[in-house]
């Protein structure tokens, strides 16, 4: 049985930003390094690392799509 655990809830944190980073970089042509750093500054990025939210089970397209914004 899987346990939600702060060690679970962290390592998904961590899996969901490196696949946000690569689509995004992929969707706006720009190099993952550069998505990374705008990405960890974002607002996108401290609605899913706050564990309140529950950004890190569900609606990933949505941050996409919020992080997205932020950046254009």
């Amino acid at each position: 049985m899987f346990v939600l655990t702060d060690e679970a809830i962290e390592s998904g944190i961590d899996a969901i930003s490196g696949y946000i980073v690569s689509t995004v970089a992929e969707r706006t042509n720009r190099s993952a390094e550069e998505i990374s750093e705008k990405f960890y500054l974002s607002e996108a990025y401290a609605l899913l690392n706050n564990e309140d939210t529950g950004y890190y089970w569900d609606s990933i397209g949505e941050l996409i799509d919020k992080f997205i914004n932020e950046i254009s």
